[in-house]
């Protein structure tokens, strides 16, 4: 997992990066669905509510949450507005 945090004079960036271990074949768009599993594989537990609450929140924050997968990477970016 890797973690990137920038700022500019209006805006705060994160950036959180991970690299599967399979190939990921999903659309973006569904894995902001709830009770949608990335990894169906998976043993562990999980509802896959996640990301679907990470999503609200940024929106009450009037924020952006943005997913985007290539091959196995896996890539969050969140934006907020800065308010002071």
């Amino acid at each position: 997992m890797y973690i990137d945090i920038w700022q500019t004079e209006k805006e705060v960036f994160v950036s959180f990066k991970n690299i599967s271990a399979v190939e990921l074949n999903i659309p973006v768009d569904e894995l902001m669905e709830r009770f949608k599993r990335g990894d169906e594989s998976r043993s562990s537990e999980g509802n896959g509510l996640g990301l679907a609450i990470a999503k609200s929140l940024m929106e009450i924050q009037e924020g952006l949450l943005s997913l985007s997968i290539d091959g196995d990477l896996f890539k969050a970016e969140i934006k907020l507005n800065r308010f002071f």
